[in-house]
């Protein structure tokens, strides 16, 4: 495989991430304004771009392994455009240019992903806070679990008898 091929499926990984961020706003957006429907919307185009972006670094994986074959290195170590990068020195201009890229997105993505996460975290907080709340003016119950009435055990003969 030639590096311009590699650059091209990395060009196209770059949009698919670019696609997520833009889900993962839109996520933001619905999470902040309580939106539930879009939040399932955008739940559901997030995992379908996961899944996309899962195929396609398998894909860039193997691609990979192709051209550090095609530059003569035939490695213990893992696949990683690090070292294909220092393998072929100048033509890997458009390689540097995509792994910034990469490393720029998925930064990104992380960012996003921890802050919708923390606002989740203290929408939970306050509505365990409310709970908690509202728990405190609920009345006792009249009867236990037990079937009995304020530690009394309600006995009767007539009670099966609708008195």
């Amino acid at each position: 495989m030639e590096i311009k091929d590699l650059i091209d499926r990395l060009d196209r990984e770059v949009e698919l991430f670019k696609d997520l961020i833009s889900v993962l706003h839109r996520e933001t957006e619905c999470i902040v304004g309580r939106d539930y429907k879009g939040l399932y919307e955008t739940v559901s185009q997030k995992e379908h771009l996961l899944k996309r972006i899962h195929l396609s670094s398998e894909e860039r994986a193997a691609a990979l392994k192709e051209c550090l074959a095609a530059f003569g290195a035939q490695g213990a170590g893992e696949a990683n455009l690090t070292a294909l990068i220092e393998l072929a020195g100048e033509r890997a201009s458009g390689l540097e240019e995509c792994q910034k890229k990469l490393l720029s997105l998925t930064s990104t993505v992380k960012e996003i992903n921890g802050l919708n996460s923390l606002i989740l975290e203290s929408s939970m907080e306050n509505v365990s806070k409310t709970l908690g709340f509202l728990g405190n003016f609920m009345q006792p119950s009249t009867y236990k679990s037990s079937g009995s009435f304020d530690g009394f055990a309600v006995k009767g003969t007539r009670l099966s008898e609708g008195a």
